[in-house]
């Protein structure tokens, strides 16, 4: 595959202008429209491996006629990209293909993302009509809303070739008409882990086989644990970081620096997530006063950054069997709020990435105490207040990538991307979600915050790492 080409669809961060377009009122009964679903974790890295297919024959780093459709319509033009929880959770990209997406190449392409619930919605809807019955596989699935002419609610956006306020619905799902209808079902998509775990966690009795296949992308994606302001001050004093300094001399006082960041160890949150442990716990497991609420601010069961938790902390359900060790997490697979201790400690299910950030701002605002695990793509916003920290005494963002602990084999809080196919696809659905796998195993795109490429993509590079899992989550790094 032509990698340098890859490297150039993808040098800018931001999409330049166009050769020429592809509005809406340019898709038409012979452009392609696919769908995919799943993680809402690695939404920036596959919006950059999607890109990466589209043409770009001029050679000049950019794709020649790519548009971004987004859900909501942000006042920042810096928010209105796809990942950016002010942007909503639903995008559609629209370009004509190159050469990387196969059987695409030179074709006027939509492909709609759904990045809502999290990792299993990458399954669900194929699930569904696999006969599964299950309170966690719904007869729906969310989508932006049709963006060609006719049915298109979407306004010009101030971001370059963005429309914006596109909005979103539900589908009733059902198999596609065709390639070049709005779809009613997802060709595929992205999880932060392997189906086994997802299947495990929620006790789904389908196989993996009775619904399509995997490929691992060979890209690690860092996690960590993000808190609000107030307990990451009360980290801080507990630790003995301000009334004193640091140790090139700053005051740590409201210092968000790596020299100034508190740890958590893993064996306290897994504590505070355990449903056996956090019945006794408040906020001074974490070193605030006694009595203290503190908010965990989790996602639901459908999530891979939840299956990536649940593994880290409680060897959910990698320990599940003879051997035991398995914990149950606190909290509900479903959205909302479980109490426990008599309401010091409040476990908050959220369904997306950026509802975390949301409940972690809303607490910093607040002055309350509140933690949640969030991937390394996040970097607060000027808007958003939260703040990593160390874990085990290992900090996740020594660098402004916020990976090379991770890369360096130091930090261990990191799981790899899949991506699925399902069975029935359409080959032109197939050559996308493959040609994406080709992008996000090539250093010069995977070269994004929280992101890297394992050593088992056989290359070499800055941001590649020293170990792998070799596909599987519950397997310990080796190098």
């Amino acid at each position: 595959m032509k990698l340098k080409q890859i490297a150039l669809a993808v040098a800018a961060t931001c999409v330049a202008a166009p050769s020429f377009a592809l509005t809406p009122a340019d898709i038409d009964g012979s452009t392609v429209q696919l769908w995919i679903s799943g993680a809402t974790a690695p939404t920036k890295s596959v919006y950059a491996a999607v890109r990466s297919l589209c043409a770009d024959n001029d050679a000049d780093g950019n794709a020649d006629d790519l548009h971004v459709y987004l859900e909501k319509n942000p006042a920042d033009a810096a928010d209105q990209v796809p990942g950016k929880s002010a942007a909503g959770k639903f995008a559609a990209y629209a370009c004509t293909m190159g050469p990387l997406a196969g059987s695409l190449d030179g074709v006027k392409t939509v492909v709609y993302h759904t990045f809502d619930a999290g990792s299993f919605e990458a399954y669900t809807p194929h699930l569904f009509l696999a006969g599964e019955v299950h309170p966690l596989v719904p007869a729906t699935l969310s989508r932006l809303n049709d963006i060609t002419a006719g049915g298109s609610t979407c306004v010009t956006g101030l971001a370059p070739n963005t429309f914006v306020g596109c909005g979103k619905g539900p589908v009733a799902l059902a198999s596609n008409v065709d390639l070049f209808s709005t779809p009613t079902l997802p060709q595929g998509g992205y999880s932060d882990t392997e189906y086994t775990l997802n299947q495990l966690n929620l006790g789904i009795s389908k196989s993996l086989g009775d619904i399509g296949y995997e490929a691992p992308t060979n890209v690690g994606q860092g996690f960590g644990l993000a808190v609000s302001y107030p307990l990451y001050a009360e980290l801080q004093k507990a630790q003995g970081f301000i009334a004193t300094t640091a140790a090139d001399g700053e005051a740590c006082d409201g210092n968000y620096a790596v020299s100034c960041q508190p740890s958590i160890n893993r064996q306290k949150y897994s504590s505070l997530v355990s449903a056996a442990g956090v019945t006794n716990k408040d906020g001074s497991l974490l070193g605030a006063p006694a009595n203290s609420v503190i908010k965990v601010e989790r996602r639901v069961g459908t999530s891979g950054t939840q299956s990536s938790s649940n593994a880290f902390f409680l060897n959910t359900p990698c320990a599940t069997g003879l051997p035991g060790g398995a914990k149950s997490p606190a909290g509900t697979n479903t959205a909302g709020t479980t109490s426990y201790n008599g309401g010091k400690v409040l476990v908050r299910s959220n369904n997306g990435s950026g509802d975390v950030k949301t409940q972690l701002t809303a607490a910093s605002t607040a002055g309350e105490l509140a933690i949640g695990v969030l991937s390394l793509e996040n970097v607060p916003s000027v808007s958003e207040k939260f703040a990593f920290v160390k874990v085990n005494g290992v900090s996740p963002n020594v660098d402004a990538k916020q990976r090379q602990t991770a890369i360096d084999g130091d930090y261990e809080f990191w799981y790899e991307l899949v991506a699925f196919t399902a069975n029935d696809a359409f080959s032109e659905g197939a050559d996308l979600i493959n040609g994406t796998v080709i992008a996000l195993g090539d250093p010069s795109i995977t070269d994004l915050t929280g992101l890297f490429v394992t050593k088992a993509a056989g290359v070499t590079g800055a941001n590649v790492s020293k170990g792998a899992k070799l596909g599987n989550a519950c397997s310990p790094a080796i190098q």
